[in-house]
């Protein structure tokens, strides 16, 4: 039933991104819940019910915004009254899932380090640029980033260095030429830290792709 659920969030997720792409403005890029489960019947045969199911789970998870908008609608008697519209659009993060990670990705720091206890740090605003030339090393280092914000092996102190090795070489990558010496001592940090097994596959694709700039 897992992998079922899974290709029809995969439906509505890439469904989602083209009436994204089609959009003529922001607000156009959204879609109601009737005309979505209508266009999901029509192309794969989804029931309604399935739809919304998923729709919700796509929504908790982030892959998706429901965006509620305030409205007013005159009733046959002249009045005027209040309804809300809602419709549905693919976010960022469901960008980012299907078109791969983002070179403007960045992983907030805060639901996994609390910055109060790490002295003199705090938190701006995020953004990343990269060389295309780097695009898949850029990919990997995005998820090595993300494994040691999240791991439970760390303590905030080491997720906060580490994450900040992994910024200064992607800072690097944006460049046609990145500083080896830089590359080299920010890298060599990160693999300080994550000697534990669950970041063995990662690390070993990092060190392989950064491998002329480790020279």
């Amino acid at each position: 039933m897992a992998s079922e659920n899974d290709a029809v969030r995969d439906a509505l997720l890439r469904f989602l991104l083209e009436v994204h792409r089609k959009a003529k403005s922001p607000r156009s890029a959204g879609i109601g819940i009737r005309d979505l489960q209508s266009a999901m019947k029509d192309r794969f045969e989804v029931k309604q019910q399935v739809v919304a199911s998923n729709l919700d789970y796509l929504v908790q998870k982030g892959w998706v915004r429901e965006v509620v908008s305030a409205r007013t609608f005159q009733t046959a008697r002249g009045t005027t009254q209040q309804a809300e519209k809602v419709t549905y659009k693919i976010s960022d993060t469901g960008i980012d899932r299907l078109e791969g990670a983002s070179t403007y990705e960045r992983s907030d720091l805060r639901p996994h380090v609390n910055i109060t206890n790490v002295q003199g740090v705090t938190v701006v605003g995020e953004g990343n640029v990269v060389n295309t030339t780097f695009t898949d090393l850029s990919r990997v280092l995005n998820d090595l980033r993300t494994a040691v914000l999240a791991s439970g092996a760390l303590n905030d102190q080491t997720k906060l260095n580490t994450a900040a090795d992994i910024d200064t070489l992607q800072t690097q990558l944006q460049k046609p030429s990145p500083d080896k010496s830089i590359v080299q001592r920010a890298w060599a940090g990160v693999q300080a830290a994550t000697t534990a097994g669950e970041f063995a596959l990662l690390v070993a694709k990092g060190a392989e792709l950064l491998g002329p700039l480790l020279k």
